[in-house]
């Protein structure tokens, strides 16, 4: 595929399995909020509502993007997850750890 393609069958993947396309399990209240939300909304947002961006926070370096996927999990990663209509955010190991022994309340660290 060309390179503007790269991101075609993943993105593809995702919407057919999204809400706006798959019905079942959803009141029609449900499925016509979703559609109604993905129809007004800018292209990024649209995209965003179909293809979940997952970015990743670590020590290593700023903030960046990942693909959802199971290799993007590490001990010492924070992941955010923002499908537009919900954020989720994974602690890995050691990160829960460190706010069991709450170290982000301390001025120390």
């Amino acid at each position: 595929l060309p390179a503007n393609f790269e991101l075609y069958p993943q993105f593809m993947f995702h919407l057919r399995r999204s809400q706006f396309l798959q019905v079942f399990n959803n009141s029609p209240d449900e499925s016509s909020f979703y559609r109604h939300k993905l129809n007004r909304e800018d292209t990024n947002n649209s995209l965003i509502m179909i293809q979940p961006t997952l970015t990743v926070y670590s020590f290593n370096g700023p903030p960046q993007p990942v693909l959802l996927d199971s290799s993007s999990i590490a001990a010492d990663r924070i992941l955010l997850l923002d499908t537009f209509f919900h954020i989720l955010i994974f602690h890995g190991e050691t990160i829960a750890q460190w706010r069991k022994q709450k170290y982000h309340e301390d001025d120390k660290h």
